[in-house]
């Protein structure tokens, strides 16, 4: 391959040599048939869109519980959703409680309704209809300022089944025709769900366009002196598409999180876009067409292909380390699915298009290149070093402007001066570690939406009112046999004088509760009087408490508790179930999504180490897998373990919480950094395998040549991913900070702190192998 006019051959292992043969390979069909590839890319991208129509969406706390049995068991029999109507002002007015009998009767007959309980079913029960006498309403329902209708939902729905019943009930309060000055307001789960359902959508499609609004500014003002600079933006939001389609098919559901994969995924792509763009016109320097795509794609291919691969990982161990949590593993698959398929977009939009270009300019306007000038537009022309052309130093090339001869002085100074570098680099990492052990965090997944959400305003009046209303309502699952004898219930009993003693626990509704209400205080000796008395309650009222052969206890926690406070809550009331000791046979658990959501949210926050240690381990595997050479394998992961180190005095000056997002963010700093100093890396050992050039000529020439084109991809990253610090999500727009400043930071790394860890590495193994008698040949198997 040559570049510069310097004959240079692949660097890497054999397996390099022979991805590269393949890459070459792709080149030579790609030159030969552009437009039968844009055509493939045009059918995957009608197939994606098909695929795209099918993407669902999950919202709340659901998207945070993974499959429990014992869950889906308490959602199958007890988890009834709601929608809560809270009314305000004239609410004993007649005409106010006509309209909530007709809002009541309305949404009766809503498929998936249980029933619908409102102050207007016991004014009928008293009279048979509401009175005209606001007296004789006030005798049932009292004088109050605010009243609340309840819609109740079988139990078992999912949040794509319970977002027509809000509707329904939108469109029924506004048939009801309630009195002008009475305020109502419809709130509840299933108006939580169907609201931040609207915003992720409108939020997602948002944060694509100011990313790739951003994208187009960076480009247009980084990316100069190439054909098509706006190109990569093209590729790049055709491999988003391919995701979305991809997603869809793999039954991937839109959230909170995932929303976010999207300005991620345009800032990773267009590095594979700009990488490929700027080799290719790099190699139209010394090569024409129809070898120069070839050629580029061959040097430039594998070393984006393992980047990209290292990024893939990078998510994957995001996605092995919260197994069990929906939302991050739904993340982790969508990323994994889009770096993949942005890759492919890079290839099979990006470089036909250039070719065909090329082409176009070629024979339309004569703009020729290197050999074409040599003899009148032949692609067939000797390279200049088959003419004995002399090499030209990085500085001779009329592409390599002040910003690449900048950057190549700087890290031949930095080589130069390895002991001083990674010093300061050690000191930096060791307090960013220290920095982390007092970053705060954000795991109450209330705090993840918009504060301003008016479905969440809504329903923090709800909780207003009605003193904190399900909010701070937990469930306790009671499984086995004879649930209804009375030793259970005795159990029960038991169970709330030994929970409500405890810290946070105000209090406890079982069926025990409901049986003594009924029985005068006091729980039957047999169970033939349990069954007497349970026959005489209400069947809606029961069904609370007994169903499907389970039963439900309700414990009531503290108001406004801290996540801190919620995880105690939660161990009070499971110590308090062993405490009380169950009879044989009966098992209680803590369920729902309320006790389920915070542990697993506060545990991916605390395993980020673990997600960081995987993420370095998979990404190391793949290296020396791939080079078969250990200093090969390490020096890219060198400056990525630094920033890790560094991020948190980052996070630390800018009052940034560790998120469970955020807590990715180390696993994927090596996957996604390990890009940058890969390619660096590679043309470091390329140069170097020329003859009469040393170690600091080679990373001098190395960052000149790719350190302008990783800084324009990573600036280019650095405007996709800050898009998110515009998202009305906080855990999305905290995520946007920490991931813009931890791209600057692994561009600094790469070509600030990697020249001298070659320096090192590479001499330390040189020493090694001369001290074991082999040659530098026979220690690297470059060929």
């Amino acid at each position: 391959m040559a570049t510069g006019g310097r004959t240079r051959t692949p660097g890497g292992c054999p397996d390099v040599a022979g991805l590269g043969e393949v890459f070459r390979a792709v080149g030579h069909e790609i030159q030969a048939h552009p437009v039968a590839t844009l055509l493939a890319a045009v059918i995957l991208l009608a197939a994606a869109l098909g695929g795209a129509a099918q993407i669902t969406s999950v919202t709340g706390d659901q998207a945070f519980t993974g499959e429990d049995p014992t869950l889906e068991t308490f959602d199958d029999a007890f988890d009834r959703g709601t929608i809560s109507v809270l009314v305000r002002g004239e609410v004993t007015d007649p005409a106010t409680l006509r309209a909530m009998a007709r809002f009541d009767d309305r949404m009766t007959e809503v498929q998936d309704v249980a029933y619908v309980s409102s102050p207007a079913d016991r004014v009928r029960a008293e009279y048979g209809r509401i009175p005209n006498s606001e007296a004789q309403i006030e005798r049932v329902i009292g004088d109050p300022n605010v009243v609340f209708v309840q819609v109740v939902f079988d139990p078992g729905l999912t949040q794509e089944e319970e977002r027509p019943i809000y509707t329904e009930a939108l469109n029924a309060e506004e048939w009801a025709r309630f009195p002008a000055g009475v305020d109502v307001i419809i709130t509840g789960s299933a108006a939580f769900s169907a609201q931040l359902s609207e915003l992720i959508g409108q939020s997602t499609n948002q944060l694509l366009g100011l990313a790739v609004g951003l994208m187009i500014v960076a480009l247009f003002f980084l990316f100069r002196g190439v054909r098509l600079r706006l190109l990569p933006i093209v590729a790049v939001f055709t491999g988003v598409l391919y995701t979305f389609g991809a997603i869809g098919y793999a039954g991937i559901p839109n959230s909170t999180l995932t929303s976010s994969v999207f300005p991620i995924l345009i800032g990773l792509g267009i590095d594979y876009s700009v990488q490929f763009h700027e080799r290719y016109e790099e190699e139209l320097e010394t090569a024409p067409p129809r070898q120069a795509l070839p050629r580029a794609l061959s040097g430039i291919g594998p070393p984006v292909f393992v980047a990209m691969l290292a990024a893939a990982l990078g998510f994957g161990a995001t996605w092995i380390s919260t197994v069990g949590t929906p939302a991050f593993v739904w993340f982790a698959q969508t990323s994994i699915f889009g770096v993949m398929l942005t890759f492919l977009a890079a290839i099979i939009v990006l470089l036909p298009v250039l070719t065909l270009y090329t082409r176009f300019r070629r024979r339309g306007f004569g703009e020729l290149g290197f050999h074409e000038l040599a003899d009148g537009g032949s692609d067939e022309v000797p390279v200049p070093e088959e003419t004995g052309d002399e090499p030209r130093t990085p500085d001779d090339s009329e592409r390599v402007g002040a910003f690449a001869r900048m950057l190549g002085h700087t890290s031949r100074t930095l080589a130069a001066n390895p002991a001083v570098v990674l010093l300061v680099a050690l000191l930096l990492m060791g307090a960013g570690f220290q920095a982390g052990q007092g970053l705060d965090t954000l795991a109450d997944t209330e705090e993840f939406v918009p504060q301003d959400l008016p479905a969440y305003v809504d329903l923090q009046q709800f909780r207003a009112q009605t003193g904190g209303g399900t909010a701070v309502q937990y469930d306790v699952l009671v499984t086995g046999s004879d649930l209804r004898h009375p030793e259970v219930l005795r159990w029960m009993q038991r169970f709330e004088r030994v929970a409500v003693g405890a810290p946070l626990v105000q209090g406890i509704d079982s069926p025990a509760t409901l049986v003594a209400e009924h029985n005068g205080g006091e729980i039957p000796a047999t169970q033939a009087g349990v069954e007497r008395v349970l026959s005489d309650v209400p069947s809606r009222e029961r069904a609370r408490y007994y169903n499907d052969g389970v039963a439900h206890i309700t414990v009531v926690g503290a108001q406004d508790m801290t996540t801190g406070e919620t995880l105690s809550f939660i161990s009070n009331v499971q110590k308090a179930i062993r405490f009380s000791n169950p009879p044989p046979g009966v098992d209680a658990s803590l369920t729902g999504s309320a006790a389920i959501t915070p542990p697993s949210v506060v545990d991916q926050i605390e395993n980020r180490n673990v997600t960081t240690g995987l993420g370095v381990l998979f990404v190391f595997g793949l290296l020396l897998a791939y080079y078969r050479n250990l200093v090969k394998a390490t020096a890219p992961l060198v400056p990525m373990v630094f920033v890790i180190g560094w991020q948190n005095l980052y996070m630390a000056a800018l009052n940034i919480p560790v998120s469970p997002l955020g807590a990715s963010l180390g696993a994927m700093t090596v996957g996604i950094g390990a890009e940058y100093t890969i390619i660096v890396m590679e043309r470091y050992y390329e140069e170097k395998a020329q003859a009469g050039v040393n170690k600091l000529d080679a990373v001098e020439t190395a960052a000149t040549r790719v350190g302008k084109a990783i800084s324009v991809s990573g600036m280019t990253t650095v405007f996709g991913f800050s898009a998110l610090t515009l998202s009305p999500f906080p855990i999305l727009a905290d995520f946007g900070y920490l991931t813009v400043g931890v791209i600057f930071l692994t561009l600094v790394a790469a070509l600030a702190t990697l020249p001298p860890t070659l320096i090192v590495l590479d001499t330390a193994a040189e020493r090694l192998n001369a001290a074991f008698g082999r040659s530098a040949a026979d220690a690297d198997p470059s060929p």
